[in-house]
């Protein structure tokens, strides 16, 4: 039986450090400064840096093996990300309401 039922992936892990030292930082900064949520980490097998950009509760994630990919799709999201009218985000302080206790 074959390998590539195994996995489907190339049988080795990312290498985070390659991605980093790309032009994955530059848009990452540029999205957070947009106003976006970001959330970075390796799959369970450790074979792709998962992405997630989230703004106003939608999200959008892919996986990634490859700088040139990766920055990429960031900079799509960067583009939409600005370009979205959604307002920034508030800078004064919002009071929280907090359920009854005993419930």
């Amino acid at each position: 039986m074959s390998d590539w039922f195994e996995g489907g992936g190339a049988g080795k892990s990312v290498d985070v450090a390659a991605l980093m030292d790309s032009g994955v930082p530059e848009v990452l900064w540029r999205i957070v400064q947009a106003g976006a949520l970001l959330s970075i980490g390796t799959t369970s097998d450790g074979g792709s840096l998962g992405i997630t950009v989230t703004l106003d509760g939608r999200w959008r994630r892919d996986y990634f093996r490859d700088a040139e990919e990766a920055t990429s799709w960031l900079l799509g999201a960067a583009t939409a990300i600005e370009t979205s009218e959604a307002p920034p985000a508030s800078s004064g302080r919002r009071s929280r309401q907090r359920a009854p206790r005993g419930r």
